[in-house]
């Protein structure tokens, strides 16, 4: 794998990376809500579903993706109507009492994990657009690294890029937060948080099935 092609993959990452989706908008959502330290379990758990979806790419679930709309677009729609249902709930408490926390069905690091793990899970295509990306920017021809350590490679620098930009998003976020919060606008606060996570579900749902011949 020589120089040029991994610069070239690091850019193509980063531009696709830094484009909104439903994973940055829910980092941005938990970075208002919880700044961006707060943030690091929403980002592990998009991580985690990442690296599954890199695993399913490898041994071939990206065609059993490809070929199932059902599959498709059951677990496309989960994720949906998941993201959705927190988003209302943050919207429907949003001028609740401040030491109210009952409401919040992503107080607990945990909670955050497994919404970041959710986001990016629901999102089938990505196993697709990893099994179409990766092999562009393998040298085959490279004797001195073996494919499966170049497959390594990429996917690592992968992660880093998709994580830091998350944590991007949700480091601006919660600067507006802060913010927000002297201004003693918190209501306003919660009702981004809220729309940021229907406005996730809605990039979400954007996602047209891949057709089998791409």
């Amino acid at each position: 794998m020589s120089s040029g092609l991994l610069i070239a993959y690091v850019g193509t990452v980063t531009v696709l990376a830094l484009a909104p989706g439903p994973s940055t908008m829910l980092g941005s959502a938990h970075g208002m809500r919880y700044g961006a330290k707060g943030t690091l379990p929403t980002i592990a758990g998009d991580l985690a579903a990442n690296s599954l979806q890199m695993l399913a790419a490898a041994i071939g679930l990206g065609a059993v993706i490809t070929n199932s709309i059902t599959a498709f677009t059951v677990i496309k729609w989960a994720g949906v109507a998941y993201l959705a249902w927190v988003g209302i709930n943050h919207l429907r408490h949003a001028k609740s009492d401040l030491a109210d926390n009952t409401s919040d069905t992503t107080r607990s690091p945990w909670s955050r994990f497994a919404l970041g793990f959710v986001t990016s899970a629901s999102n089938p295509k990505a196993i697709v657009f990893i099994a179409a990306l990766f092999p562009q920017f393998v040298d085959p021809a490279a004797s001195a690294m073996p494919i499966a350590i170049q497959f390594a490679i990429l996917g690592v620098l992968y992660l880093i890029i998709d994580g830091l930009t998350v944590l991007l998003y949700a480091a601006m976020a919660g600067r507006a937060a802060a913010w927000l919060s002297k201004k003693g606008r918190v209501t306003a606060q919660r009702r981004f948080t809220g729309f940021a996570l229907i406005g996730a579900a809605g990039l979400l749902s954007l996602k047209g099935a891949p057709s089998s011949s791409s």
